[in-house]
């Protein structure tokens, strides 16, 4: 298992899951490479060309300081 750390712009995530619009991933990767998993086909969005889905988990760190506290505009 590979474990590295990984400076984020954010740790909040637009999603294109339907109905919800963010989330929120402390972490890239994972410990498990269950193969039933549905989410193994996102490393080719993670840089680790050549590692295995399950044998890396890259740790985001965060300045929390850097929040700007937003006004929401949606629909309530």
């Amino acid at each position: 298992m590979k474990i590295d750390f990984r400076e984020a712009k954010s740790i909040i995530t637009k999603s294109n899951i339907p109905s919800i619009d963010f989330v929120i991933n402390p972490y890239i990767g994972c410990q498990h490479g269950c193969i039933y998993c549905y989410a193994e086909f996102m490393i080719r969005f993670t840089g680790h060309k050549g590692d295995k889905w399950g044998q890396f988990l890259d740790i985001k760190t965060f300045d929390f300081d850097k929040i700007k506290p937003q006004k929401y505009v949606g629909k309530r």
